[in-house]
């Protein structure tokens, strides 16, 4: 492997990290650097204009880097499959839990109680009883709801990360004018209007959004580039 290769395995894993984050780039280049002991990527560019060559080690650090932030990277059968069974159950304040996915949602439930977490990052937990029999729920307990949402909350982030790797960058990180890219349709536009609550959003409010409406939370084929339904069909 030639240097110039060594360091381009960095920042493609620097690049990786930054789709998956929803983050600039240059970000994601801080992050790698302080990772292999460089207090900014400006550092380790320097010590390798001055002969330093990243190691395998270095290497295998940064690569764990994005397996770390997506580990549902590999899509080519069942994402879920490289966490393993083990890692959809688990225990929680003595009581068993385990949580799946279904169109991008995550759901993670017990005994009696469910927690569901939409796609939209902008979109609230709902909790529900699912045993109005139980005298005792763990759901009823506003320290076990916290709890609970953050271990559902830390598989959303997961999910969102697969999206974001698999979306054109500029759906999740506008360009310099705001404009986005829609992931599906791939127009271009700093101003989306949603067809189904009838209002305009900017591309940075939408794309924060993974283009759900940021209003109603509306799904990205309701969001287009004009309000084409808004035409006097009259005329």
């Amino acid at each position: 492997m030639s240097n110039s290769d060594q360091l381009k395995e960095l920042k493609t894993a620097a690049r990786n990290i930054a789709r998956a984050r929803r983050i600039k780039h240059i970000g994601a280049l801080e992050v790698i650097a302080q990772a292999l002991g460089y207090p900014h990527w400006n550092a380790l560019t320097n010590a390798e204009r001055k002969g330093w060559r990243p190691p395998e080690g270095d290497r295998a650090i940064a690569r764990a880097l994005v397996l770390a932030e997506n580990p549902l990277i590999s899509i080519d059968t069942d994402p879920w499959s490289v966490l393993g069974p083990d890692k959809f159950e688990g225990e929680l304040q003595g009581h068993s839990y385990r949580v799946s996915t279904q169109s991008d949602d995550v759901r993670m439930w017990g005994r009696g109680w469910e927690v569901t977490l939409p796609e939209a990052p902008l979109a609230p937990a709902r909790f529900r009883v699912t045993d109005h029999s139980l005298k005792a729920n763990p759901i009823d307990h506003t320290n076990f709801r916290h709890a609970a949402l953050e271990i559902a909350s830390g598989w959303r982030k997961l999910v969102h990360a697969r999206i974001a790797s698999d979306w054109p960058r500029r759906s999740t990180v506008p360009d310099s004018a705001g404009r986005a890219e829609h992931p599906l349709g791939h127009e271009v536009s700093d101003i989306w209007f949603c067809l189904h609550c009838d209002q305009s959003s900017t591309g940075v409010e939408v794309a924060a959004n993974l283009f759900h409406c940021p209003r109603c939370l509306a799904s990205p084929l309701e969001i287009h580039a004009s309000p084409w339904w808004q035409a006097d069909v009259t005329k």
